[in-house]
């Protein structure tokens, strides 16, 4: 993964400057390390389920749109940014319309 490109942890550390906190601060109320933090933070890492949860109480944002957030970018990283990904993706949506409608008919 492009570190750059990672917005979850462009994310979590805008919201860690917005509050002007430290890694270290975060890692105090979270329970998760500096450089674990740090290492999120830079998009070289990606957040476990329970640091999600942890990050989402901490920072008192929905844990639903950190999870979203985390979920493009363990698609992009397994997959790349492409066509094939991108043509998964619109397969993807067609399936869950679908499905959405079946459990609206129900």
């Amino acid at each position: 993964m492009n570190n750059s490109k990672s917005e979850l942890g462009q994310y979590l550390r805008e919201l860690r400057k917005q509050r002007e906190e430290t890694l270290h601060q975060v890692s105090k109320g979270t329970d998760i390390d500096s450089p674990m933090l740090s290492k999120i933070e830079r998009g070289e890492r990606l957040p476990t389920s329970e640091q999600l949860k942890r990050l989402a109480t901490f920072y008192k944002v929905p844990e639903a749109f950190l999870k979203v957030k985390h979920t493009a970018e363990k698609i992009l990283k397994e997959y790349g940014a492409n066509e094939t990904t991108y043509d998964a993706i619109q397969l993807v949506i067609e399936q869950l319309t679908t499905y959405s409608k079946k459990l609206k008919e129900n």
